[in-house]
């Protein structure tokens, strides 16, 4: 439903002051009172139409709802009620329309309010006012409706991105828990080869790693769990206490790379190279 009521009542209004310039022509022409009596009722009945789809729109939008479309056959009421005044007799809406000129209630009004007008039952069906009536009814139950499944639909296409992306989260997350695994594990089965190339990226290779190599190898074997007893030194470099390579990673009493880190760091920092570390061992068999 692309078009608005609003633009309904627009159209029916446009109708209506066409008529009423037609209508105050005709005024103006007739011959006898009978055809003077006939454009104001012809007159009134668009004006009525028009009323219909403007209290429509009016009412649509004080609930909060967007304005449904108007019906392409609005022009076609406005021609019935036009080929009615034109033809100068009685017709179907001069009954009605003479009896609001009466003081009686519009029935359009009362339609849309819910309450019946009096009378209501001698109006045709076919009367350009209750086909309006009915077309309103049609369309703003057909509005609310599709409203209803847009409201679904954006639900469903909410939930759906949200979860899409708590699973790719998800899938990033276990990707990254999985490559911390595979690392952890190849450094646990060969902690000798990952301090080999931790040694070298700070360019100590070559002799260097030759005098880390038989350091660590006298302090732990090289193993990332060895624990001494008598000094609660810990892993491959033989922090002591262990629980000083913790500002490397929470990770220090189970993961060589963390260890290693560590241990180089402490060497550049007290002794320079791997070669003093192990020199200064040598002398007083501890470093």
């Amino acid at each position: 439903m692309g078009t608005a009521l609003r633009s309904a009542a627009g159209v029916a209004a446009v109708a209506a002051v066409a008529l009423s310039v037609s209508g105050a022509s005709a005024l103006g022409q007739a011959a006898d009172s009978r055809d003077r009596v006939a454009a104001e009722r012809a007159e009134a009945t668009a004006q009525a139409v028009a009323e219909v789809w403007r209290s429509a729109d009016s009412s649509v939008l004080a609930a909060g709802q967007a304005p449904v479309a108007a019906p392409a056959d609005v022009d076609a009421l406005a021609a019935e009620v036009l080929d009615e005044r034109d033809g100068g007799g009685a017709s179907r809406s001069q009954d009605r329309t003479a009896g609001w000129a009466a003081g009686g209630t519009d029935p359009a009004a009362q339609e849309l309010s819910g309450t019946p007008a009096a009378g209501s039952s001698d109006v045709p069906a076919d009367d350009p006012v209750v086909q309006a009536q009915a077309q309103v009814r049609e369309l703003v139950g057909q509005e609310s409706a599709d409203r209803a499944d847009a409201e679904v639909a954006a639900r469903a296409a909410t939930t759906s991105a949200a979860q899409a992306r708590a699973d790719v989260e998800a899938a990033r997350a276990q990707r990254a828990a999985e490559e911390v695994a595979r690392a952890l594990a190849a450094a646990q089965s060969d902690p000798r080869g990952t301090g080999a190339a931790m040694a070298a990226d700070r360019g100590w290779g070559g002799s260097q790693f030759q005098c880390l190599d038989r350091l660590w190898t006298k302090e732990s074997g090289w193993k990332w769990h060895a624990d001494n007893p008598t000094s609660s030194a810990y892993g491959i470099p033989q922090s002591l206490p262990g629980e000083k390579m913790a500002s490397h990673g929470a990770d220090w009493a189970t993961n060589p790379a963390t260890q290693i880190a560590w241990g180089l760091d402490y060497i550049a920092d007290v002794y320079g190279t791997p070669c003093s570390a192990w020199a200064h061992s040598q002398a007083v068999n501890w470093y």
